[in-house]
């Protein structure tokens, strides 16, 4: 036995098709302005109503959500090796910062500070010395306080509101350390760099940014999107990075001042965290200040404490 269906095409009706099609467009542009951190998968995600620090890099930039580096969120550099031309890199950022007057904190940074280096060239946009900190644990420390006690520092830092950068070296951290350092980033207008080796990469993270980072020949920086608000990039950004400065140093020419010294005495197991107000510490490097951990409770401006706990 034959069976047969008679299917009656359905009426189209002038202008019904256009309408209904155009309509989950109209609701996608609706939910993307309405909500800042959505994006198109196929899309690099816009900054919103989240500002960007310019990277100095005109090929960087086009590959960066927003066109800049974060602020008030993390961005984690997954080093190859130490001295992969990270600093370079973040030259230009920091520079531009530096001449808003913001200060700029290195939080354990595994080779001392060339102030020399940091400060050449400075009519053209260099780093103050009076507007860097340089906060290194206390000599002596053990490995796990001096991991725990940078980690603190870091948050302070971002808690007292007086940064514009803050680049913490974390070469083994718990998740919920970075976690905190992600909510303690949103609640300011920091920038956040958080620079880890290229082990961790199996790890989870909560940057808003990951970026893997190897040196190459003729001052090239090959970059790996790893993470970031947009499509997936096959192949790696070839950056090429300012050469390697060499300060002369001439008879008679006073040295460069160091950056100020912050140096975070060990804390006992068990000790409370407290959170010290460091936006006036002033030091030297013969007479560090000290981030002291019994000093009073100063939550983030515009949020109580607790909310960033």
């Amino acid at each position: 036995m034959t069976v047969s269906s008679h299917v009656t095409p359905p009426t189209v009706v002038a202008g019904h098709a256009a309408s209904s099609s155009s309509a989950p467009r109209a609701s996608v542009s609706e939910l993307e302005h309405r909500y800042p951190g959505l994006w198109r998968a196929g899309q690099l995600g816009r900054a919103g109503r989240l500002p960007v620090c310019p990277t100095g890099y005109d090929a960087l930039t086009a590959e960066l959500p927003g066109g800049g580096w974060p602020v008030g969120a993390v961005t984690e550099l997954l080093l190859a090796q130490g001295g992969a031309g990270e600093l370079r890199l973040l030259m230009p950022a920091l520079r531009a910062l530096a001449a808003a007057g913001r200060c700029i904190g290195f939080v354990d940074p595994p080779y001392l500070p060339n102030a020399a280096g940091l400060a050449a060239g400075l009519a053209d946009g260099g780093l103050p010395a009076r507007q860097l900190y340089w906060v290194r644990p206390q000599a002596g420390a053990s490995v796990a306080s001096r991991r725990a006690d940078m980690a603190w520092a870091a948050e302070q830092m971002l808690r007292s509101q007086a940064f514009g950068a803050v680049l913490v070296w974390l070469p083994a951290a718990r998740p919920e350390a970075l976690r905190r350092l992600q909510v303690l980033a949103q609640a300011g207008d920091t920038v956040v760099w958080v620079l880890r080796p290229i082990r961790v990469l199996h790890e989870s993270s909560p940057a808003m940014l990951r970026l893997a980072l190897s040196p190459l020949p003729g001052n090239l920086l090959s970059i790996v999107f790893h993470k970031r608000r947009g499509p997936a990039r096959d192949t790696p950004l070839l950056l090429p990075l300012e050469g390697m400065l060499h300060v002369p140093r001439r008879a008679g020419v006073p040295a460069v001042p160091t950056p100020v010294a912050l140096v975070v005495p060990a804390t006992p197991a068990g000790a409370d965290h407290h959170v010290p107000d460091i936006s006036d510490i002033r030091g030297s490097a013969s007479h560090p200040g000290v981030l002291d951990r019994g000093a009073p409770a100063a939550p983030a401006a515009g949020r109580a404490a607790a909310e960033l706990a």
